[in-house]
C-alpha cells in the first residue's frame, strides 16, 4: 500500500513540475520517507551529483529520485533508492513521463550520511546511462 501511495505522490509531483525546467538545466523531483532525511536534503544531494557530472537535460526531461527507508537498529537503515531520467511524451492529447534511464539500489547503511552517499552513487550511475 505504501508503494502505491508513493507512486501516486510521484505522479502528482511530476504533473505539478511539468514544464518548469529551463533549457540547459534539469528539473528534479524527490520523495523521501526516511526518518531524518528530508526531501530538501535529498534534492541537495541530487543537485550536487548532477552538477559534478555536468548534467544538462533538455526542458522536456527530468531527474526523479525516490528514497524509502526502514529503521534497522542502532541508527541504521534498510534503504531503497530509485533514480530515473524521464522524458515527457505526448500521446495524442495526453502528456506522460517515460523513463529513459533508471536504476534502483538497495541495502543497509549506518546512518543519514551513509544513506545520502548511496543516493549519490545511484544518481551518478543513472546519469552515466543517459543517452
Amino acid at each position: 500500500m505504501r508503494m502505491i501511495k508513493a507512486s501516486m505522490l510521484l505522479l502528482a509531483l511530476v504533473g505539478a513540475g511539468a514544464g518548469a525546467a529551463q533549457a540547459g538545466t534539469y528539473e528534479t523531483q524527490q520523495e523521501s520517507d526516511c526518518p531524518g532525511i528530508s526531501a530538501g536534503a535529498l534534492r541537495e544531494e541530487v543537485r550536487r551529483v548532477g552538477t559534478a557530472a555536468g548534467l544538462d537535460l533538455p526542458q522536456d526531461m527530468a531527474l526523479r529520485t525516490e528514497l524509502h527507508c526502514s529503521p534497522a537498529g542502532k541508527g541504521g537503515f534498510v534503504y531503497t533508492v530509485r533514480a530515473a531520467i524521464e522524458k515527457q511524451l505526448a500521446d495524442g492529447e495526453t502528456l506522460r513521463w517515460a523513463p529513459v534511464a533508471q536504476l534502483t539500489g538497495f541495502g543497509t547503511a549506518a546512518g543519514r550520511s551513509a544513506v545520502l552517499r548511496q543516493v549519490a552513487f545511484t544518481v551518478r550511475d543513472v546519469i552515466r546511462q543517459e543517452p
